[in-house]
């Protein structure tokens, strides 16, 4: 074992050498050599040498200056790390560069180990598609308190006498996206759905003993602005409804036919009081008022209220749905907060700003919508992997992103492949864009990426087929080897 344990004393010597000129190693002037070394050593040895004792007199001899001599970079149980982390940039930016070398152009990719970018393609940003969703969740996670819910108040100035309120009721909206009846909830392909049930508000209502309802019945939609899609849309994604139609007071995302054929509310707010209205008179309620859309006045008393699920479960449910409505709803609400405007322009230009904050090194995004079906919207796969590693996996970030074969946009993809409930990733699509961006569990750790691919054909899916191999790429990655060799300068003699 004498031999084997020179040779490694040797190497950690020569390899506490190298770390000055790491990042020639990462170019890959010397990293072949560090590539084979690591290699070489990733499986344990037993006996190798002790590193030197600073107590020792011949270390400590006269004119020796052991802190000088071994400064705390270059202390050997370093080298391993650093060895393993120049080893493995070498080797995967190797291997991704001649992976990647065919795919569509432009794309990207970045992939980030044990909080290091390992790999990074392309420095230019490019469309995203429902990946900027992950932008919007990082924003408002930033702004909101996670366990806040969003309220919707009835207001009134009017009392309730013998079973009969006659007066003026307003439904105050609170940028809740999720309220829902139960049938459109059923209608939803993918269950249960995450909502907040409008069938509660009337039974609360009727709970107060209200039998009569006359007068006016105000929905009040001020919170935010009154557009109803970003201005930068073209029509054919109004006319496709891919995202409802925009109202802080919003009611089944604004859709008011979804049994065989979408269509949409032209007044979202006003849908949702009548809709209410109804609602009262299937519970017996005698309803006879005047529906109108104005703000309430100062000074009005609360009668009832629907409280929405904890934001956090709003943004997941946005994350792993790929919501558009909420996506775009949660832009406004950050607006609203950020600068006082509960508009689609302050709330882009607010998120852009809070995620380039959290990120001051890498490039700043171009934000224009919060669901990323604006095409100008742009970002670098760096950005987005350095976002995904700054939360992690664990976080209430990371338990919001589809898993493959199990839940979400990824619940039917993955179902026969090894990245099946190891992939927990957002997902983005449009005309000739496929985007996937999060976290793959390995058998050693997690590694964390970002990729996508503009000017993919619209026909086929060579975006899904590239996406499926990248998956499967990953999954081969060693995360931490570096503990093995680190072991190498502790063991005892």
């Amino acid at each position: 074992m004498k031999p084997l344990r020179a040779a490694v004393l040797m190497l950690l010597i020569a390899a506490a050498g190298l770390l000055p000129t790491l990042a020639a190693v990462r170019a890959g002037n010397t990293a072949d050599d560090a590539a084979a070394h690591a290699a070489s050593l990733r499986t344990p040895v037993l006996g190798p040498a002790e590193p030197a004792d600073p107590d020792d007199p011949a270390a400590t001899a006269p004119g020796v200056d052991v802190s000088a001599s071994t400064p705390p970079m270059l202390r050997a149980e370093r080298v391993p790390d650093a060895l393993w982390r120049a080893a493995q940039q070498h080797h995967i930016g190797n291997e991704m560069t001649a992976f990647s070398s065919d795919w569509p152009e432009p794309h990207c990719l970045a992939i980030w180990i044990d909080g290091v970018e390992v790999f990074s393609s392309n420095a230019e940003p490019v469309i995203p598609a429902s990946v900027q969703k992950l932008i919007t969740a990082a924003a408002a996670l930033a702004l909101v308190d996670a366990d806040e819910r969003l309220i919707t108040q009835v207001l009134t100035d009017a009392e309730i006498v013998d079973g009969v309120l006659d007066g003026t009721v307003w439904v105050v909206g609170g940028g809740d996206p999720l309220i829902m009846t139960q049938s459109y909830a059923d209608s939803h392909r993918r269950q249960p759905q995450l909502r907040t049930p409008m069938e509660r508000l009337a039974d609360d209502l009727v709970a107060l003993g209200i039998e009569t309802l006359r007068g006016n019945l105000i929905a009040d939609e001020s919170r935010y602005d009154t557009t109803r899609f970003p201005e930068t849309w073209p029509q054919r994604y109004i006319t496709q409804l891919n995202s409802g139609p925009l109202s802080a007071l919003n009611l089944n995302d604004g859709i008011t036919g979804f049994t065989t054929t979408l269509s949409a509310a032209e007044h979202p707010a006003r849908w949702f009081v009548s809709t209410l209205a109804d609602l009262l008179r299937v519970r017996g309620v005698s309803v006879d008022v005047e529906i109108d859309v104005s703000a309430a006045p100062s000074g009005m008393s609360e009668i009832a209220r629907l409280t929405s699920p904890p934001l956090v479960e709003i943004i997941q449910q946005m994350l792993r749905e790929s919501d558009n409505t909420t996506a775009e709803m949660m832009l406004r609400e950050i607006g609203l907060r950020s600068a006082g405007a509960g508009s689609t322009p302050a709330g882009a230009a607010a998120a852009e700003r809070i995620v380039s904050d959290l990120l001051p090194d890498q490039s700043r995004p171009a934000v224009v919508d919060g669901s990323g079906l604006d095409r100008q919207n742009m970002v670098t796969c760096s950005f987005l992997a350095a976002l995904l590693d700054r939360f992690g996996i664990d976080s209430a970030f990371g338990a919001g992103l589809p898993v493959a074969a199990h839940t979400g946009t990824l619940s039917h993809r993955f179902a026969e492949h090894p990245a099946a409930g190891r992939l927990h990733a957002k997902t983005g699509l449009l005309t000739g864009v496929n985007a996937l961006a999060g976290f793959i569990e390995t058998d050693s750790g997690t590694v964390t990426f970002a990729q996508m691919l503009n000017g993919v054909p619209p026909e086929g899916r060579l975006g899904l087929e590239l996406q499926e191999s990248l998956a499967g790429q990953l999954l081969r990655y060693p995360v931490g080897d570096a503990a093995a060799l680190r072991g190498l300068t502790r063991a005892p003699a």
